[in-house]
């Protein structure tokens, strides 16, 4: 069985008093073919618990310990409103992730987040 995978850059961006988000971070990852935003982020997650060094968490007052916790409503299955989203494969397709949480990433798509954005 063959696993096909794609690229994906995803920026995300929070106003926060430590600091560690309110200039971005950047971060390019490899995902499986069918992924979404949710796999984006639990391997995201998976990276940065393998690699405390690189972590930026716990943030905000010791609460938030991983970007899925800080990005999605997992009751809801949808991204926080106050999440501002801008999304778009690699020839300005516009991706609805606020609508459709499950939209199955372009390969290259670029992703950015900014947290509390309301």
């Amino acid at each position: 069985m063959i696993i096909k995978i794609k690229k994906i850059k995803l920026t995300i961006f929070a106003p926060d008093p430590e600091k560690k988000l309110s200039n971005g971070l950047d971060y390019n990852l490899t995902i499986d073919d069918n992924g979404s935003i949710i796999d984006a982020l639990s391997i995201l997650d998976k990276i940065i618990y393998e690699n405390p060094e690189k972590s930026i968490f716990p943030i905000y007052k010791g609460l938030i310990h991983s970007y899925l916790q800080l990005i999605w409503d997992a009751e809801e299955n949808a991204i926080y409103d106050d999440c501002a989203v801008n999304a778009y494969g690699p020839n300005k397709e516009f991706i609805p992730l606020h609508e459709d949480i499950n939209f199955n990433l372009y390969p290259d798509s670029e992703i950015t987040i900014a947290v509390h954005a309301d």
